[in-house]
């Protein structure tokens, strides 16, 4: 695959955590301003995350209609849009909607990023692709918060805004320069609601299919709970100034980029199912870490941000995988599958990060247990449902 592809899918691959981390940062002043407490600012994250888990259905089903590229771009100038308005937002209620359609518009990004590989590769060069993709993705949640930790502090958080704008544009240009159709053949049939009722079943009917989509939704679960208890727990519990927030983000972050990297590599000596069994392993022993931290010592901010980095390198080595092996089974169903799969992650990522709000206490106790819980639930989905009966990854195209 063409570099300058590579670059762009993780560019729009991107757009979650630069809808979610990229506005962490303004959290704790946006509070201030409007005078929220946790539970409705954190009402901020979750509704960006419930726009993209909706509009992710809408996105597939419309690429494989339209193609790939129209939605793309008309995606790109709504999310741009939103992310002004949201920077203008005179109250709560106003930036909730606003965050709303960034999330929607943001949608487009993973839906069509996954789509394109499937449509460009078998299952196995897709995952090496996704995992590519995934370390190029790191740079947003590596260097948007810490950028965006020093605007909020110097200019306030609206000014966080300007950043998402400006990242925007430039991917609305490389999009329009370098992206070409991908879809072969439009389907015709893909918006008639019949046909977008029988192909949603078709896929979550489809045991092994659903157990690759449950591992992608738990794991990303486990990692909605740091996103939303970062802001408040590295400030409050343990009492970092605001300009250090984006040096303990960035742990996380770059541990995630080395999971994409021994994803790529693990490919050479074995199959992706394999290294899918090693990501929820490392998912566990992340989760099990933060555990044993918060019972026995106390949660050392030091300790505590690494286990969630020994997470983070278990979700680099399920995303790739699980979302290949999803997507394998039904090649012509590539956008819709693509949506399918990034709303149930989606919504799992809601769902607990609401659970979060609801639960948390001032320590990292509510977090840690969430993060426990996504582990073992993405471990049971692979262990339950995807194991294949005379079948290697090798062999899925």
């Amino acid at each position: 695959m063409d570099a300058r592809l590579i670059v762009l899918l993780s560019a729009i691959g991107a757009f979650l955590p630069l809808a979610t981390d990229g506005f962490l940062p303004a959290m704790q002043p946006m509070m201030a301003e409007l005078g929220v407490g946790v539970g409705r600012a954190q009402l901020s994250i979750s509704i960006t995350l419930a726009g993209f888990a909706i509009a992710q259905l809408l996105m597939g089903v419309v690429a494989d209609r339209l193609g790939r590229r129209p939605v793309l771009l008309a995606a790109i100038g709504l999310f741009a849009a939103s992310s002004a308005g949201a920077g203008l937002a005179p109250s709560l209620g106003a930036l909730l909607v606003f965050r709303f359609v960034q999330g929607f518009s943001a949608a487009a990004g993973p839906v069509l990023m996954r789509a394109v590989v499937r449509d460009l590769c078998s299952r196995v060069e897709g995952a090496r692709v996704l995992s590519f993709v995934g370390m190029g993705m790191g740079a947003v949640p590596l260097v948007v918060p810490a950028l965006n930790a020093i605007i909020a502090h110097r200019f306030g958080w609206r000014a966080t805004l300007a950043v998402f704008v400006v990242y925007l544009l430039g991917t609305l240009w490389m999009a329009a320069r370098w992206f070409r159709e991908t879809l072969a053949m439009p389907d015709p049939a893909a918006l008639q609601p019949r046909e977008v009722v029988r192909a949603m079943r078709t896929v979550l009917v489809h045991r092994q299919a659903l157990g690759y989509m449950l591992c992608c939704t738990f794991g990303y679960a486990g990692l909605a709970v740091w996103i939303s208890s970062a802001p408040h727990l590295l400030p409050g519990f343990f009492a970092q100034p605001a300009e250090r927030f984006g040096l303990w983000w960035a742990i996380p972050v770059v541990t995630y980029v080395l999971g994409g990297y021994l994803s790529a590599r693990g490919l050479r000596g074995r199959t992706s199912d394999q290294l899918l069994r090693i990501g929820t392993g490392v998912l566990l022993a992340g989760a099990s870490l933060l555990g044993l931290l918060v019972a026995a010592f106390g949660s050392p901010l030091v300790p505590f941000v690494a286990a969630v980095g020994l997470y983070n390198v278990g979700w680099a080595l399920v995303q790739p995988h699980a979302q290949a092996g999803a997507l394998s089974f039904f090649p012509h169903l590539a956008g819709r599958v693509s949506a399918v799969l990034g709303c149930l992650q989606m919504l799992g990522g809601a769902s607990f990060g609401i659970a979060f709000g609801a639960l948390h206490d001032g320590t990292p106790a509510a977090a840690t247990a969430l993060i426990a819980a996504a582990a073992l639930a993405a471990t049971l989905s692979r262990v339950l449902l995807t194991r294949r009966v005379g079948a290697d990854a090798r062999s899925m195209t």
